[in-house]
C-alpha cells in the first residue's frame, strides 16, 4: 500500500491567512504511529517503510509547517526565537493529535523528528496519557556541535539563499546541488543507498517560495532554550521507548545511543550496522522489523 494523498489541517493563521499542515493517514487498524521527519526533510522520508508497517500500525505522517506541502509563513507576528522552533512544532502536533482523536499514539521520528517526539513527552504533560510509546531513529536529543550544513543554513549562506537572485545564481553555478550532494553523503553510510532522484528533489524544493526562509529559521532555532530542564525530564519518561541508531551515523553519532540508554534504562536501544543517519531510507527492512517486534510492548 502506497501512502495516500495528503490531507490538510489549519494549525494557525498569519494576518488572517490560514497556515496549513499537510499529513497522510493510512486509517488502517492497529496502534497509531505518528512519524515525524527531520530537519530539511518531509513526510516522503517514510515512503520505504510505509508499506512494511501499514499492516501493523495506523500510520500518520505530517509535513511539519515550513516543510514539504505544509505552509511556509514568515511568522512575523512571533518572536524570532519562536519561528519554526520545537515549541511551535509541538503546538501544531498537539492540535493534529486532537483533530484526529488519537487517544493512544506512538510518537516516532528521525533526527529532529525523534528529538521532537521526546520534546512532546517532556513539555506537554497533558498529552502523556495518550502517548503509548516513543520510537526514536537517531534522534537529535542532546546538545552537540551543529553539522556544517546546518550551520551554513543558519548563517549567512542561508540568508543569501533567501534572496531570489542569489538563489538563482547558486542554482545555476551548481553550488546548491554541490551542497545537497555533500549533505546526502554525510547522512548515508553507503552512498549507493541514496534513493534515486533524492538530490534532484531537494534542489527543486529549495527553489519553492518560502522554503529557504523556513529552513533558515528552523536551523537557527534548532536548539531548545532550556536544555538542562529537558535533559532532566528524560529520566522521567515512563512509556516504552525504542531507539534505533545507525552505527555509522556522522550527524548524530551512535555514542548518544549509550547516553540515552543511561538516561532511560528501560529503553530498548539497538545499533544498526552499516547504517548512517537515516535508517528509514538506508535500512527500511531493519527499521520495520524492529518496530514490528517491539509492538507487543506498547499495550495499545
Amino acid at each position: 500500500m502506497i501512502p495516500p494523498p495528503p490531507q490538510f489541517l489549519v494549525v494557525g493563521d498569519e494576518e488572517g491567512r490560514p497556515i496549513h499542515m499537510a499529513y497522510q493517514d493510512s486509517r488502517t487498524p492497529g496502534p497509531a504511529l505518528l512519524l515525524l521527519h527531520g530537519l530539511f526533510d518531509q513526510r516522503g522520508t517514510w515512503d520505504l517503510v510505509w508499506p512494511l508497517l501499514v499492516g501493523r500500525f495506523r500510520l500518520i505522517a505530517p509535513d511539519l509547517v515550513g516543510f514539504g506541502e505544509s505552509g511556509k509563513p514568515r511568522l512575523r507576528q512571533h518572536p524570532a526565537c519562536h519561528r519554526y522552533s520545537l515549541d511551535m512544532h509541538a503546538g501544531h502536533l498537539v492540535r493534529l493529535i486532537g483533530h484526529l482523536g488519537l487517544e493512544r499514539v506512538v510518537l516516532g521520528g528521525n533526527s529532529l523528528g525523534g528529538g521532537l517526539a521526546l520534546y512532546l513527552w517532556c513539555t506537554q504533560p497533558q498529552l502523556r496519557p495518550a502517548i503509548a510509546g516513543l520510537a526514536l531513529l537517531d534522534p537529535a536529543s542532546y546538545p552537540q556541535p551543529l553539522p556544517g550544513y546546518v550551520r551554513q543554513m543558519a548563517g549567512w549562506p542561508g540568508a543569501l539563499l533567501d534572496q531570489r537572485p542569489l538563489q538563482w545564481l547558486a542554482l545555476h553555478l551548481g553550488l546548491t546541488r554541490r551542497l545537497v550532494d555533500q549533505t546526502l553523503r554525510r547522512c548515508f553510510a553507503d552512498p549507493a543507498k541514496i534513493p534515486p532522484g533524492a538530490a534532484e528533489g531537494i534542489v527543486a524544493r529549495l527553489q519553492e517560495p518560502g522554503v529557504s526562509y523556513a529552513y533558515r529559521q528552523a536551523a537557527r532555532n534548532l536548539m531548545p532554550a532550556d536544555w538542562e530542564g529537558l535533559l532532566h525530564s528524560y529520566r522521567e519518561v515512563s512509556c516504552p521507548v525504542l531507539a534505533l541508531w545507525g552505527e555509522e551515523d556522522r550527524v548524530v553519532p551512535a555514542a548518544f545511543a549509550r547516553r540515552l540508554q543511561g538516561d532511560m534504562p528501560h529503553a530498548s536501544v539497538r545499533l544498526i550496522p552499516g547504517c548512517g543517519h537515516a535508517p528509514q531510507l538506508e535500512c527500511p527492512a531493519e527499521v520495520a522489523g524492529a518496530l514490528a517486534a517491539w509492538q507487543p510492548r506498547l499495550g495499545a
